[in-house]
């Protein structure tokens, strides 16, 4: 596993405890098929890890801030669902309820308990790393931010579109909530078609997300800080379309282009933001079932048959 190591002032700064599971390995995870089956698995053990900064960052650092900007130098390669990378907000975040319904699914998201890191960390980070533009797009980013309050509320024509745009085509939404200079992610949504454009099925997610208690992503992780200097740059520039690098179950990667959309409405004197990225590529369940198909087969293969000589 890949890590990167850098130094920062402050040496105190308490980062996170994160609870994570090390004992799911990759391409192996256990689907729910039988009650007896999984009544025979032992529950998975759990380990609390310590991050400290700025000590050297180790394989496993991660870390959040109060504008809700999420880091890790790692990534997680050991607890993926198959060649699928790991959602870093499922790692910030714990996934404390979850709603199936017929298009898509919803997940009620409660921040870790653990130390904000302050956002000069990420800007010293940017620069050890000569990271120059992710810097300027990081400058940008937060300017964006520290405007959100004056960002007028969207309209219902408004809502109506982006959710109409957004059923065609695989989806996933992020909901903020906005308050006192700081953002925290109450939901996260995605569609059934997002599932089948990452080659895996509902039955496939719920067994991961019980076994390691965090979500799959589409978009290719090699790297989270160049995942996030492409994020940054894309919301300070106010790029509507932007083209993301995804892989899938399998491995496959390919580029797609993603549209970005917004909608903000205010509820009881409160802000809240809904991030939409819409990923403009035509799915189908074919790939997603196969890959299903596959793994039940390697958990319950079929008896191979039997010649027998006819008894006379």
């Amino acid at each position: 596993m890949n890590s990167i190591k850098v130094e920062i002032n402050n040496p105190s700064t308490k980062i996170a405890l994160i609870p994570l599971n090390k004992n799911i390995r990759k391409k192996k995870q256990n689907l729910k098929v039988k009650e007896q089956f999984h009544n025979s698995i032992p529950k998975p053990k759990e380990y609390m890890t310590s991050f400290i900064i700025p000590r050297n960052i180790n394989q496993n650092q991660y870390f959040r801030t109060k504008q809700n900007i999420q880091f890790a130098l790692t990534t997680f390669n050991d607890n993926t669902l198959g060649e699928l990378g790991i959602n870093i907000f499922s790692i910030g975040y714990s996934v404390s309820h979850i709603e199936i319904q017929q298009q898509k699914m919803e997940y009620n998201f409660q921040a870790r308990d653990f130390e904000l890191a302050d956002i000069s960390t990420i800007f010293q980070m940017l620069r050890l790393l000569n990271m120059e533009k992710a810097h300027t797009n990081l400058s940008k980013y937060l300017q964006r931010y520290e405007q959100i309050s004056q960002i007028p509320c969207s309209t219902q024509i408004e809502i109506a579109q982006v959710e109409q745009l957004a059923s065609k085509y695989p989806y996933e939404c992020y909901t903020f909530r906005h308050e006192r200079n700081e953002s925290v992610i109450l939901k996260y949504t995605h569609n059934i078609k997002f599932l089948h454009l990452m080659g895996i099925t509902i039955d496939m997610l719920e067994e991961y997300l019980k076994e390691t208690k965090t979500l799959p992503c589409a978009i290719r992780v090699n790297n989270y800080l160049e995942v996030w200097h492409q994020v940054f740059e894309a919301v300070s520039n106010d790029q509507q379309i932007f083209e993301m690098e995804v892989q899938n179950f399998n491995g496959k990667r390919f580029y797609i282009k993603i549209k970005q959309a917004q909608i903000f409405v205010e509820k009881d004197g409160k802000l809240y933001g809904h991030l939409y990225w819409i990923y403009l590529t035509d799915t189908n369940q074919d790939l997603a079932i196969q890959n299903y198909e596959a793994i039940l087969e390697k958990l319950y293969p079929k008896p191979k048959e039997c010649l027998y000589k006819q008894i006379q």
